[in-house]
C-alpha cells in the first residue's frame, strides 16, 4: 500500500514537473528571443559621432527605448482596435518624438482620433497603405518620412543608428508569430526599433500582441513578410517601409 502511494506521488511529481517545464517553454516561445538592452534616444544621439568623410562603422546591436502599448490598449480587440495596427504604430513613434508621454487612456483616445481622421480623409481605416500611412504621420504629427522600397538589413542598421524609427507593413500570416490568433492578420504594421547583427535579428514593437514589446524576429522572416497593402494578394504588395524622424 505504501509502495503504491509513493509511486503515485512520484508519478504526480513527474507530471507536475513536465507541466511546469512545458509552461516555461510555451512562455519563452510567446516572448521570443531576448532583445538587446534598450537605449534612450537622447543618449543615442549624444553618442553619435560627428559626421566625417569616412562613416563610422555601424553598431553590431542597437535598440531604441520606446514606450509600448498594443493596438488594443485595454485588451478590447473588437473593431476598430482589431484593425488599428497602423494607427498604434505611428502613435508609438509620435509619443516618443513629440514627448507626449501619453497615458494608456490618452493613447487609446489618440487611436480613435486617428481612425476618425482616416474615415474623413480616406473613407476607410482598415487597411492603410504605406503612402497613406506616411501622409497620416505628416498631417497629424508634422514628422518627416521617407519611404524605402526593397530595403535591406544594412538599410535598417543605418536608419536605426541615426535614431530614426521604422513603421513597416507585412503579410501578417508570414510573420508566424505564435501570439497571433488564426495564424495572424492578413495585413499588419509594427514598429522596427532595433537590431542585433550578430544574429541577423530585428527588434520590434509589435502592437498586435500583449507580448509585442521588444519582440524579436529574424531578418529572414521580416524580409519574407514585408509587403505593402495589395487589394488582390497581400504577398504581391511591394516590400517597403517608412523611415520616420523629427
Amino acid at each position: 500500500m505504501i509502495k503504491r502511494i509513493l509511486l503515485a506521488l512520484l508519478a504526480g511529481t513527474l507530471i507536475l514537473g513536465a507541466l511546469l517545464a512545458y509552461k516555461t517553454w510555451q512562455a519563452e516561445q510567446l516572448q521570443g528571443p531576448d532583445a538587446p538592452v534598450a537605449q534612450e534616444l537622447k543618449t543615442l544621439l549624444e553618442e553619435k559621432p560627428v559626421a566625417t568623410e569616412t562613416p563610422a562603422p555601424l553598431s553590431t546591436s542597437l535598440n531604441i527605448d520606446l514606450p509600448f502599448y498594443t493596438q488594443a490598449p485595454f485588451s478590447n480587440w473588437d473593431y476598430p482596435w482589431q484593425e488599428a495596427c497602423e494607427e498604434a504604430s505611428i502613435a508609438l513613434v509620435a509619443n516618443l518624438y513629440l514627448e507626449k508621454n501619453w497615458s494608456r487612456e490618452e493613447f487609446n483616445e489618440e487611436l480613435l482620433r486617428l481612425v476618425d481622421w482616416e474615415m474623413q480623409s480616406y473613407g476607410a481605416y482598415e487597411h492603410t497603405t504605406v503612402e497613406q500611412t506616411a501622409q497620416m504621420i505628416q498631417d497629424n504629427y508634422g514628422l518627416h518620412t521617407i519611404v524605402h522600397d526593397n530595403p535591406t538589413y544594412q538599410d535598417l542598421q543605418s536608419i536605426v543608428s541615426s535614431g530614426h524609427l521604422i513603421v513597416a507593413p507585412f503579410a501578417g500570416k508570414l510573420l508566424n508569430n505564435p501570439n497571433f490568433k488564426n495564424g495572424g492578420p492578413n495585413y499588419h504594421m509594427l514598429v522596427i526599433k532595433g537590431y542585433d547583427a550578430t544574429q541577423n535579428q530585428v527588434v520590434t514593437h509589435d502592437v498586435g500582441t500583449r507580448n509585442g514589446a521588444d519582440y524579436v524576429y529574424t531578418w529572414d522572416v521580416i524580409n519574407l513578410a514585408l509587403h505593402d497593402w495589395n487589394d488582390k494578394d497581400i504577398t504581391q504588395g511591394t516590400p517597403r517601409w517608412i523611415e520616420i524622424y523629427p
